[in-house]
């Protein structure tokens, strides 16, 4: 019994985390998701909570560092000014069981530098806390 209310309590909280990473909660007209699709810093920042975020993007972003969500702003508008999304959707979202106030989650995009023709594949990692009853990016991380 005790299992089974594992099992569910688990899908229940993975099937809020990804209605907040695809804005199916009403938090916001822009989901992470389409968001980042469509080169929109202001729907990528609407994810984030009252703490600095972790950004780590080699292609055009900074290579790592703890950034507030006015400096983030400005990074993910430079970013997406430089680059060009043609596909950017989430594979999979994770909650690990010893930290059920964090998740996971790795999508895959396709992109090129605007200067350029030639397509580039990466992989995105997005972490996930909760901030109160709401769960915000905390980290977001670009791995070729």
């Amino acid at each position: 019994m005790n299992r089974n209310r594992t099992c569910c309590r688990a899908l229940l909280i993975l099937s809020l985390l990804v209605a907040a990473l695809r804005a199916e909660e009403p938090e916001g007209p822009d989901s992470f998701e389409r968001a980042w699709m469509i080169g929109n810093a202001q729907g990528v920042v609407q994810q984030f909570g009252d703490r600095k975020v972790y950004i780590s993007l080699p292609d055009g972003g900074p290579r790592g560092g703890q950034f507030s969500r006015d400096q983030s702003y400005f990074i993910l508008k430079d970013f997406f000014d430089g680059t060009r999304t043609e596909e950017f959707s989430f594979l999979s979202i994770r909650q690990p069981e010893e930290q059920q106030d964090t998740a996971i989650g790795l999508a895959t995009r396709t992109f090129r530098r605007r200067d350029s023709s030639r397509m580039l594949t990466d992989r995105i990692f997005v972490s996930l806390v909760l901030e109160g009853p709401r769960w915000v990016v905390s980290e977001i991380k670009s791995v070729r």
